[in-house]
């Protein structure tokens, strides 16, 4: 079962441990490459790479509310860039306990039904 382990710094749960294990119902593993392109009046093509990263998005199953104040807790504690382990060595592809960071505006919290909830997020491979 995957699982994050995180240092909390926003002191939104009371003795929050910092760390989550979670069943995943979706995980996509995507490389992104980031660079620009420029193309001049003459037709050549000029293409410049600054990184290749690895993206791994992932959805959550469906979860309880007590556990909803955690991943709220995760949230706000990484939204700026923080590091973070995401262990994904039950996942195809994944690794045990490789370093990550949130990507920017993707976690996204959404209900599912009258009580429970999920939640979707995307980590860039550090």
């Amino acid at each position: 079962m995957p699982s994050i382990n995180y240092t909390p710094t926003r002191d939104l749960v009371d003795s929050s441990p910092g760390f989550i294990s979670f069943a995943v119902t979706k995980c996509d593993r995507t490389p992104e490459s980031v660079g620009k392109e420029h193309t001049a009046l003459s037709g050549n093509t000029e293409s410049v790479l600054y990184r290749r990263d690895i993206e791994w998005q992932l959805t959550v199953s469906p979860f309880t509310e007590e556990q909803l104040q955690y991943w709220r807790e995760f949230e706000a504690s990484c939204t700026n860039g923080e590091t973070f382990e995401l262990d994904t060595s039950d996942i195809p592809g994944g690794k045990v306990s490789s370093i990550f960071r949130l990507k920017r505006k993707s976690f996204r919290e959404m209900r599912y039904g009258a009580y429970e909830f999920y939640v979707s997020f995307t980590a860039i491979e550090i």
